[in-house]
């Protein structure tokens, strides 16, 4: 397979009101130098408004990220077919969800299309709100620590 699709955790995310940041990270096997990370980030404060916001060859480890959690093996063309289901997905404007919940919802358009395995989604629902830690005990050896 050509290229890893994992979800990158940053920050330790262990209160309610400071949950860690998810977003997916795609980059080639055993490369933790460079990938592309697609992501949401909030742009209005005031109503909880989010905005995509995809970093192409970005450095994977920075000083905030905490690890990643591989979810499925893509091919050059699957990564392709796999941006454009992400990119499609509207971040949240509704006061209400958050990175966490639109990964969630993406997860469901990719497991739909067969990007990752069946499960994928229900998995990763029951992580939202956990801490870091415990998000990296659950992905168990598909885990990279930084």
């Amino acid at each position: 397979m050509a290229y890893n699709l994992s979800i990158e955790v940053f920050g330790p995310g262990d209160s309610p009101t400071h949950r860690s940041h998810w977003g997916f990270m795609i980059n080639k096997p055993g490369n933790l130098e460079f990938g592309d990370l697609l992501q949401v980030e909030v742009i209005d404060s005031d109503r909880l408004w989010y905005g995509f916001a995809p970093r192409y060859a970005t450095k994977i480890i920075d000083k905030a990220a905490v690890g990643m959690c591989k979810i499925a093996d893509l091919t050059s063309q699957q990564r392709h077919d796999a941006i454009k289901v992400i990119e499609k997905e509207p971040a949240p404007r509704d006061a209400i969800g958050r990175c966490q919940d639109w990964i969630f919802d993406v997860l469901l358009s990719l497991e739909i299309e067969e990007f990752v395995p069946p499960g994928t989604s229900e998995f990763w629902k029951g992580m939202i709100g956990r801490p870091a830690q415990e998000v990296a005990a659950a992905c168990g050896t598909r885990w990279t620590a930084f």
